[in-house]
């Protein structure tokens, strides 16, 4: 009889901090988007000229005056009209509907993308609820509120922005489908998992470590219907995709299934300065004179030689093609340094190795160095207690690892196909922040132990 009252004292405080949750999340959350704010206000973060940042924002603004999805440095420099599928359609579609209603400026588009930022930090408290209580959901939302790698993004006006939130919410939708197997569950993950592609091409990826994986884990129902579930979560994921890819087909007369800009990182990956040396695992280009950045390199410095867009006979989808068959080439002939190349892409990514170099490689995007450095530092001391989270999620047995850990498969193989850039880490920078946020909270129930903690 004496051990009733603890029990009820536990159930008591769960019920009291699950009544709570959503009062200090809403309040995380406010302050996650005065951090966003302040560092586009007042740190003012900028968006070089010719940029991925600066393309997001011209194609924004081409949408919202009805030119519709044209080559932005085509258009802004030479006037010339050429229909483009270089980048995913979604988030210069999201910042059209903001410069739609007149917010046509880079400041103010970054201003609006915070909004979305902090979606994200309310999605990471939500995921980490599901991972490991309330106290994990509010740790990590706090944690989020703070992380330079989540709202550097945001202050440049990224696809990042909206695609981190979209891998959280498919996270938390795959613990869902976990829960209740249904095909209804798995449909509505495909279809977000169908969206993040639509931002990233890479968040495609996540139909296959997802979606399969959960549906042959559904070990109470038959293989019938567990084949089932994982076709109904893929045909989702594709048919959001699809009509992108028609639209590409028809207006590119080639077939692209979400964007070109795969061909330019596999032909800047590939070239003797980054397979050897200290750049190895880097990605290196040169530009025209119609599209200079601050920093042109020489061509024998060069892998990615840049577009002749002042070529009346430019053809995107052609070019393209091209360029990734050279790339293509190059590593097909070098299959002797693929191994040290791929190990360099994936460390770099995972901010292991030259990370001094690396932040002065990626401040080329327009990320501040002090900042990136901070956020580099901060990930560091994040990722023991993320290894150790995952220690304690496995031995709890509560919830499943594999959704987190699919995020970390997702970024390694995007790097090593690629080029190094803890930039492609945002995918898993949810998962790392929900696992660290277990092991704190465990640390300090262990420091201070009290009724019913969890």
């Amino acid at each position: 009889m004496p051990s009733a009252v603890p029990r009820e004292t536990a159930r008591a405080s769960l019920a009291t901090r699950a009544r709570l949750f959503p009062v200090a999340l809403l309040v995380i959350a406010l302050g996650a988007l005065l951090v966003r704010i302040a560092f586009v206000v007042v740190v003012d973060p900028q968006v070089p000229r010719v940029s991925d940042a600066s393309a997001y924002h011209l194609l924004a603004n081409n949408l919202a005056d009805g030119r519709g999805y044209i080559r932005p440095f085509d258009f802004q420099m030479l006037d010339v009209v050429r229909p483009t599928a270089e980048y995913p359609p979604l988030f210069p579609a999201a910042v059209s509907v903001v410069s739609f209603v007149g917010v046509k400026s880079v400041e103010g588009q970054r201003l609006a993308m915070t909004l979305v930022g902090t979606g994200t930090v309310v999605a990471v408290g939500l995921l980490g609820r599901r991972v490991g209580g309330t106290s994990v959901g509010l740790a990590a939302a706090a944690i989020a509120a703070v992380y330079p790698m989540l709202f550097l993004s945001d202050g440049l006006l990224m696809a990042e922005t909206p695609y981190v939130l979209l891998v959280t919410i498919a996270l938390l939708l795959a613990y869902r489908a976990a829960d209740a197997p249904t095909p209804s569950s798995f449909a509505i993950l495909g279809a977000v998992i169908g969206l993040s592609a639509l931002t990233r091409a890479e968040g495609l990826g996540l139909a296959l470590l997802l979606v399969v994986p959960l549906a042959w884990g559904a070990r109470r129902l038959e293989p019938r219907r567990r084949v089932v579930l994982a076709v109904t979560g893929l045909v989702a994921a594709g048919a959001v995709v699809v009509p992108w890819t028609a639209r590409n087909a028809l207006r590119l007369d080639a077939f692209v299934p979400i964007s070109n800009n795969a061909a330019t990182a596999v032909d800047g990956a590939n070239c003797d300065v980054v397979y050897a040396g200290d750049q190895v695992g880097l990605w290196r280009e040169t530009f025209s004179t119609l599209g200079p950045r601050a920093r042109t390199l020489p061509q024998a410095e060069a892998c990615f030689a840049g577009f002749d867009i002042a070529d009346p006979g430019f053809d995107e989808a052609e070019t393209s093609s091209e360029i990734r068959d050279e790339g293509l080439e190059y590593a097909r002939d070098h299959t002797g340094r693929l191994p040290v190349v791929l190990a360099a892409r994936g460390l770099r990514t995972w901010g292991l190795f030259r990370p001094g170099q690396q932040i002065r490689f990626e401040t080329l995007e327009g990320r501040p160095e002090s900042w990136l450095t901070l956020g580099t530092w901060m990930y560091w001391v994040l990722l023991p207690f993320s290894i150790a989270g995952a220690v304690l999620v496995v031995r709890r047995r509560a919830v499943r690892l594999w959704p987190l850990l699919a995020t970390g498969v997702l970024v390694s193989v995007t790097a090593m196909a690629t080029y190094g850039q803890q930039r492609f880490r945002i995918a898993a920078e949810p998962a790392l922040v929900v696992l660290a946020a277990v092991a704190l909270v465990a640390l300090v129930h262990r420091m201070a132990p009290s009724p019913g903690a969890r």
